[in-house]
């Protein structure tokens, strides 16, 4: 609990998200006027000549600042990615058909199959955004209740599913093309590198296959026998009645299904059929509009699920209320707006500046001159991002602020940007059940209390720190083997350079 205590404390030190990047630019301007004081420049690996550092608080910084704050704003990366992806997703919430789809996945499931089925549908949980640790965790413990096992475990289980896989899974969300965005525009002008919302996919898939056995082996050895006695008759009707599947909500998951099933095969046949419009040059499927249009595919089949089911369950009764059902989406991201604001300005001007180029460049005469490459220098971003992660809770704003120093510094190492974003992914997973800025963690402690009133936060923090070493021994190894022998992170990608 001291531990626990100290890094609350730091925590707390940390500034908003918004202010956060503000501080970031300014120091980032004091940096750029240092070092172009001194003629610093930097030459990328296959680029003609130098590029200067620029200052930032010089006339012509302020200028450009200035005259660009508007498109910086609009152009930060994540923003018409994540909006995009959420309209869908939140019809999809909003609808029914989540919550509905999860309480009818794991209706029939043995009660010796329980941990593992909610922990592989937790894997997945990241398509739903942070709407997922909302609306799992408490489904995962009246599934667990109803085979007769102790609520709290599956509620902590679909957590530590959620928070330390949420670097995995088999369907692509709104995180992928998230991190994607920003690694994209960290890689330096002139470096020839596929990226994609795609690019660890392979990567996502073994360790989602993987994952969710090692979370369920950890909750049923270690986290379930030590928690105290559940009295069933202590939990409320509200409850039981969460957890059922009324006959109509199961007619119209089947039709949700069919009509998802019927979009998916009309999309793959004009993807995959030969002159498909979907296909790219000269009948290309990697290099194809086909995963360059994955975010709006993504949301056009979120939108087909829930429109349809909405429609057969009553919770959509006129076209008007799909719009309205979106507009209530983007009101849970009002806050990423305001972010994004000020977090556009940072990476806008931290390109234009030239420190990125420099960083990358003395970055990797650094660790090559330290031996520190490869693997090792993997390895080391990895422990990187862990620390970080635990006082900055928030996949995408780490990424931002670390994408366009990592994935300059690992290109010029000769590692592909997927590589390094797969190294990231697992870094800021690995601590996300203990750290004490994820806001989660405390609606999970009240969602526990349903069940146990007397648990308190930090018996929550001591099981879920439970699950962080075996996870991210886990993680390390599936790196290790990926990086070793060469397999692509994603469709298109490769290791190295």
């Amino acid at each position: 609990m001291t531990a626990f205590r100290a890094i609350e404390r730091v925590g707390k030190l940390v500034p908003h998200p918004f202010w956060l990047f503000w501080y970031l630019l300014v120091v980032l301007g004091i940096a750029s006027a240092v070092l172009a004081a001194q003629d610093a420049s930097a030459k990328l690996p296959g680029a003609d000549k130098s590029t200067p550092v620029r200052n930032i608080l010089s006339v012509e910084g302020l200028q450009h600042l200035l005259t660009t704050f508007v498109p910086n704003f609009i152009g930060f990366p994540p923003l018409g990615v994540v909006l995009t992806v959420l309209l869908g997703v939140g019809v999809a919430d909003r609808s029914g058909f989540l919550r509905a789809a999860v309480a009818a996945s794991l209706a029939r499931v043995p009660a010796r199959l329980m941990p593992v089925a909610v922990c592989y549908v937790a894997g997945q949980g990241h398509v739903m955004g942070d709407a997922s640790f909302l609306v799992l965790p408490p489904l995962a413990g009246l599934a667990f209740r109803a085979v007769g096992r102790h609520p709290v475990a599956g509620m902590l289980g679909a957590f530590a599913g959620l928070s330390a896989g949420y670097g995995s899974g088999l369907i692509i969300g709104s995180l992928d093309a998230n991190l994607s965005a920003l690694t994209t525009a960290a890689v330096p002008k002139g470096v020839d590198a596929s990226t994609s919302v795609l690019m660890n996919y392979w990567f996502q898939i073994a360790a989602g296959l993987v994952l969710p056995l090692v979370v369920a082996f950890v909750l049923v050895r270690w986290v379930e026998p030590g928690l105290r006695p559940f009295d069933p008759d202590a939990s409320d009707a509200e409850a039981e009645e969460l957890a059922s599947v009324t006959p109509r909500q199961r007619r119209a998951l089947v039709r949700a299904g069919l009509a998802l099933a019927v979009f998916l095969v009309v999309v793959f046949a004009l993807w995959l059929v030969p002159g498909g419009p979907l296909q790219g040059p000269d009948g290309a499927l990697v290099d194809s509009p086909f995963f360059d249009g994955i975010v709006p595919l993504v949301t056009f089949s979120f939108l087909v699920v829930g429109i349809t089911y909405g429609i057969s369950a009553g919770t959509i009764r006129r076209a008007d209320d799909v719009p309205r059902l979106m507009a209530e989406s983007v009101q849970d991201m009002k806050l990423f707006v305001v972010v994004a604001l000020a977090a556009g300005q940072f990476i806008a001007m931290f390109d234009w500046s030239g420190v990125g180029d420099w960083l990358a460049v003395e970055g990797s005469s650094v660790l090559e001159s330290a031996h520190v490459t490869g693997l090792w220098a993997l390895l080391l971003a990895f422990v990187i991002t862990s620390v970080l992660a635990m006082v900055i809770f928030s996949g995408s704003s780490l990424w931002a602020v670390l994408s366009p120093v990592f994935v300059p510094v690992f290109v010029g190492l000769g590692i592909h940007p997927a590589t390094i974003q797969a190294t990231y992914r697992i870094g800021d997973s690995v601590t996300n059940p203990i750290s004490p800025l994820n806001p989660y963690l405390y609606t999970l402690e009240e969602q526990t209390r349903r069940y146990d009133p007397e648990i308190e936060i930090g018996q929550i923090f001591a099981r879920m720190a439970l699950f962080v070493l075996p996870v991210a021994v886990f993680w390390v190894i599936i790196l290790v083997v990926f990086y070793v022998l060469g397999i692509p992170f994603g469709p298109g990608t490769s290791v190295q350079l």
